[in-house]
């Protein structure tokens, strides 16, 4: 069944990406206006347009493109600082892991006990 939905969905964002580059060739006309005329385009997050697409493939590890962009971090700090950050993550992320095998003890000792 999961094989049939990523099927679709692929047959979908190809479909998709055909009707786009359509649209976006006609658009680019001789009678479009001069680009001193045009507006500046406004900032947006880097973004995936396939991002949601796939989400039911049971993977998870989406990476959170709607508000981290990493050459700008990569810009705006040192080596040093993103190894700390990398170290902290790591720290974090076990304590985190702790936590819920400890909360996922105490359930399983209330369920054996009836509370």
């Amino acid at each position: 069944m999961t094989s049939f939905h990523s099927v679709m969905r692929l047959s979908l964002v190809l479909t998709l990406a055909v009707a786009a580059v359509v649209v976006f060739r006609g658009s680019a006309s001789a009678a479009s206006p001069a680009p001193m005329l045009q507006a500046p385009a406004m900032v947006e997050p880097a973004r995936s347009i396939l991002r949601d697409l796939f989400r039911d493939d049971g993977e998870d590890d989406f990476v959170h493109d709607d508000h981290y962009d990493w050459n700008d971090y990569r810009n705006a700090t040192s080596r040093k600082e993103r190894v700390r950050d990398f170290y902290e993550m790591q720290r974090q992320d076990q304590k985190s892991y702790w936590k819920q095998q400890k909360e996922a003890q105490k359930d399983m000792i209330k369920r054996q006990r009836g509370w």
